[in-house]
């Protein structure tokens, strides 16, 4: 994950964003080609289906010796009659496949499921490698060739590609793609894929940038660069896993009426919160806040409300974090240290107790239908990290302090004053914003509560075991420690997290505890997988190293992963959502999450504090394609 600039927003979007989990089968294949059994029935009943798919994968060995090739991996795809929610890859293990190739299967079976729409209630997926190879540049490859194994897609020879996968689908960034290049054109291939600024990378034999494209043509071979795996699906298919186009979804009138009414209230609150701690803030960052509330007045003015909405909280985490930090500097300064620990730490429980409060209060389906009970999880996004980072602080809080200098003391003590501060944001503005939208966007669907208990339990366990992938991939490559302790950065979050979702582990027994299962499992999945992902997004402050992650793009093409990131999400969000109301759905919520992140976002670009915009964009985006296809699957699977 990346890690924060403190007076960049923290908190939730120290996430972004992500999908619904399936289980990983218990068969592992041992076959290759591809065969299907002559089973009918309806679409969910799917035929026993093995393909064999193409996986590029390169390694650096002794002496940074790399060696790449094409993995056949097997896939399988099959309808079981019973819920399998089982993960068994132990002989996959035993065969030299470690932490990171265990998380790529996860998340290509979480996307595949959601995009096909498939129930993975009844759903059986199985991977078989041949080799010891490990690397997240499969994910992408592996969830392409699940999507075809499920939908009974032939798959074209020839093509190859090598990329992550990020949650929305969009395909990020991987490391010594020249070497996969030259091992497909040495195993006969004809078109590699590849992803958005992996085109000028670093050639490990040569160490010079090369013109990856201009290497494939050299090489007899042709190199495209994707965006995202629909994109890549028509290469490999010749088939669109796209929704077929609709008139552009727009918020109701009772959601866009909740809308304003919390954009004007939460633009005072900043306004109010300016002028209150106007003088912990210092000179330089005060006038960047004021131009942000002017911005915010502007287009509210203009009818943007989504834009004035995105300046609003972008100058409520600046104002938090520069007085959140100054005040408690402050105390330990003119009080003591021990003073200031204490303060905080009360200050934590007593926010602690609100969420816990909160949590329960939003996850109450009373008055509500089918569409609503599956959103609610994505909006108590802000409310279930706010449970996590405020118990990641007690925990630091509570550790005892040894060895280090009072100056660090209280840096460390800001530190977790800025993030405490973005939780109690979360917790009087976005959250409760969040979901006021969603009560006010009426279902129009009615399903028995206990089919749609059923229906969300099951994914959250999938989801739940997809993000423990992830958490042991991250501490795997960054050796991070097994237990939270640390502050309240985004490990220490995971692993508090982690500890919520083990707690939610059992069968749910009502609605109310399905949803509360699903916003654990929802926002643990999408911790786990950013953490997971390095720098595949484009960011500039990754915290994995390059152990991990080789990062051979080179820095002008940082920029255009992170547009590609963000546009692509916001688009794959504008299709599904148009679909989906075109389909009777109402998608206000995920409407208004792509209209006030993106608005900030587009304000932000092109200027020094584009990334800042995209983070609160692609936050937004990730959840809110999560919701999509979630709700596009209940409505295949629920009727």
């Amino acid at each position: 994950m990346w890690a924060m600039s403190r007076y960049s927003p923290p908190a939730r979007w120290r996430l972004f964003v992500a999908s619904w989990a399936v289980a990983i089968g218990a068969t592992v294949l041992m076959a290759s080609g591809c065969e299907q059994a002559q089973q009918a029935g309806a679409w969910w009943q799917i035929p026993r289906t093995k393909i064999t798919f193409p996986v590029l994968w390169a390694a650096s060995g002794e002496f940074g010796k790399v060696s790449a090739g094409i993995e056949p991996a097997v896939i399988l795809a099959e309808t079981s009659g019973e819920p399998t929610f089982e993960v068994n890859l132990g002989d996959i293990t035993t065969k030299g496949a470690g932490a990171q190739w265990l998380a790529a299967t996860a998340s290509a079976a979480t996307l595949a499921t959601l995009y096909t729409g498939a129930d993975p209630a009844t759903l059986t997926l199985g991977y078989d490698i041949t080799g010891p190879i490990d690397g997240p540049s499969g994910g992408a490859a592996l969830t392409l060739g699940t999507i075809a194994a499920i939908r009974g897609d032939t798959v074209r020879p020839k093509v190859v590609m090598t990329g992550t996968i990020l949650p929305d689908g969009t395909i990020g960034r991987v490391g010594l793609v020249p070497a996969k290049v030259a091992a497909a054109a040495k195993d006969g291939f004809t078109l590699v894929l590849i992803p958005v600024g992996n085109r000028m990378s670093v050639d490990s034999a040569s160490g010079k940038v090369v013109d990856v494209i201009a290497l494939g043509r050299t090489l007899g071979l042709t190199v495209r660069t994707v965006h995202d795996i629909n994109e890549a699906y028509r290469d490999f298919t010749g088939e669109t896993i796209a929704p077929p186009a609709a008139r552009p979804a727009s918020l109701s009138p009772e959601a866009r009426t909740v809308a304003v009414a919390t954009t004007r209230r939460t633009l005072a609150a900043a306004q109010a919160s300016f002028v209150r701690n106007r003088s912990l803030i210092p000179q330089r960052a005060r006038a960047g806040i004021a131009a942000d509330l002017g911005s915010a007045r502007s287009a509210m003015a203009a009818g943007r409300a989504g834009e004035a909405y995105g300046w609003a909280v972008e100058a409520l985490y600046r104002i938090g974090g520069a007085s959140g930090g100054a005040r408690v500097t402050t105390l330990a300064r003119e009080e003591g240290v021990a003073a200031a620990r204490t303060a905080l730490a009360g200050d934590v429980a007593s926010l602690l107790a609100r969420a816990n409060t909160q949590f329960q209060q939003q996850s109450n389906p009373a008055g509500l239908r089918v569409e609503q009970w599956l959103t609610l999880p994505s909006a108590m996004g802000w409310v279930v990290y706010a449970q996590a980072v405020l118990q990641a602080a007690g925990t630091a809080l509570k550790q005892p302090v040894v060895g280090v200098g009072k100056a660090k003391q209280i840096a460390q003590l800001a530190d977790i004053a800025r993030d405490v501060e973005g939780e109690r944001l979360a917790l009087e503005h976005l959250g409760p914003d969040a979901i006021a939208v969603v009560r006010a966007a009426s279902s129009r669907t009615a399903v028995p509560e206990e089919q749609a208990t059923a229906f969300m339990s099951g994914y959250s366990t999938f989801l739940a075991r997809a993000g423990g992938a992830n958490r042991v991939l991250y501490e795997a490559l960054s050796k991070a420690p097994g237990t939270a302790g640390g502050g309240t950065g985004s490990y220490e979050v995971l692993a508090a997290l982690r500890d919520e979702v083990e707690g939610a582990k059992a069968e749910a027994g009502s609605l109310q505890e399905a949803i509360q299962q699903s916003a654990y499992a929802t926002t643990y999945y999408v911790l786990g997988t950013t953490l997971a992902s390095g720098d595949a997004y484009g960011f500039s402050d990754s915290t994995i190293t390059d152990a991990g992650f080789d990062k051979d793009a080179q820095s002008a093409y940082e920029r255009e992963l992170l547009r590609n990131a963000v546009e692509g999400g916001e688009q794959t969000i504008a299709e599904w959502t148009a679909f989906l109301q075109w389909n009777g759905e109402n998608m206000s919520y995920p409407v208004w999450q792509r209209e006030w992140s993106t608005g900030i976002y587009r304000a932000l670009r092109g200027t020094p504090r584009e990334e800042s915009g995209a983070r609160l964009a692609l936050n937004e985006i990730w959840y809110a394609v999560m919701n999509n296809l979630m709700i596009r699957s209940a409505s295949l699977n629920l009727g």
